[in-house]
């Protein structure tokens, strides 16, 4: 394998999302969080046509032995749907190798955002008075839902539902996340789920997603 920007490379087992069979899958794990399987092992010529292609970014890494021994589960977030994808490979030293790879890489993504979001120029948001948008922030902090006329359904994943709302005093669009509280506890999300939260009250930018719940 020429390309350079490969961390690590092997054959592992890929559990099926719909049907629950087990596939043997040539993956490949990349700087840039890419992690492709192929149904062989690629030549340059196969590259560009892989069977599978996730990312680790900003993903949860849990070691498991069930269904198998030797099995590992990458989860990470898409809008409001969690998404597993499960691998189980021949013997420990092997799982903990892929880990280690993978967990390195995210790590990287996540530093490498951090020093892009501290370097940015304060040109790129000189045109936003910081202290109108802390005053709307705060002014819809006691909102409740009875405030919004409810639209569209935007859409729907395992722990709820993003609805396409607009507030009945400023005819403002929002889109509005509702969570079942009961699902996030059974799959003990809850402690992600408040960090999610957390982060999203405390976002003062104008080209991210900012929270206007109390």
């Amino acid at each position: 394998m020429s390309d350079q920007n490969v961390i690590k490379e092997g054959w592992v087992q890929k559990r099926g999302e719909y049907i629950k069979n087990w596939r043997p899958r040539y993956f490949l794990l990349k700087t840039d969080g890419s992690f492709i399987g192929y149904k062989d092992k690629p030549q340059d010529s196969d590259l560009a046509y892989p069977l599978n292609n996730f990312s680790v970014a900003k993903c949860q890494l849990m070691k498991t032995e069930r269904p198998k021994p030797n099995t590992f589960i990458i989860r990470c977030l898409q809008w409001t749907t969690v998404i597993e994808r499960t691998f189980h490979v021949d013997t420990p030293d092997e799982r903990d190798e892929w880990a280690e790879a993978i967990q390195t890489v995210a790590e990287s993504l996540a530093k490498q955002e951090e020093e892009g979001i501290l370097s940015s120029p304060t040109s790129q948001i000189e045109n936003v008075n910081e202290e109108e948008m802390d005053t709307s922030i705060g002014h819809y902090k006691r909102k409740t839902m009875n405030d919004f006329d409810y639209l569209k359904l935007l859409g729907k994943g395992t722990f709820g539902k993003v609805i396409l709302v607009r507030e009945k005093a400023s005819g403002i669009y929002y889109a509005m996340k509702i969570l079942k509280k009961e699902v996030i506890i059974a799959k003990d999300e809850v402690a992600h789920t408040l960090t999610e939260s957390r982060v999203l009250k405390n976002t003062r930018h104008p080209f991210l997603t900012v929270s206007i719940s109390d």
